[in-house]
């Protein structure tokens, strides 16, 4: 399975995943997840500020987390404060050809809104494994 069918596999699972994040040495759970498919404005395929690669299509993660003790960490991931993304990493077990796999998605951050009552993160996803 490519990552493009992966991918289209978890829009379809989504309602039914429960994900975790990993990033900067932190795990949290994730309160709402959604994953979208949607075009690009670039006419080929092409690097982006020599940062991160991007294609026709794009699929893009909106995350809600309750608390925001994750505000510090994520301000480390970001580019713009940083010559660098970070990749951030969601996990979860699916359903694949009827066996019970992990996934792991690979996203960088895009940014983030920080609410009363939580966090609110947007993310690009950059790469899509999943295992036995």
């Amino acid at each position: 399975m490519d990552e493009s069918q992966i991918l289209s596999s978890v829009i379809e699972q989504q309602n039914k995943l429960h994900f975790t994040m990993l990033v900067g040495g932190m795990a949290c759970g994730v309160e709402s997840f959604d994953v979208t498919r949607s075009q690009t404005p670039v006419t080929r395929p092409t690097m982006r500020g020599g940062v991160y690669f991007s294609n026709l299509e794009e699929f893009k993660i909106k995350a809600k987390f309750s608390g925001t003790a994750l505000s510090p960490v994520l301000s480390k991931t970001m580019l713009g404060p940083n010559t660098d993304f970070e990749k951030i990493k969601f996990l979860t077990d699916m359903e694949s050809n009827g066996a019970k796999k992990q996934l792991v998605l690979f996203a960088n951050l895009t940014n983030y809104i920080q609410r009363g009552d939580g966090l609110e993160l947007n993310l690009v996803v950059v790469g899509a494994e999943l295992s036995d």
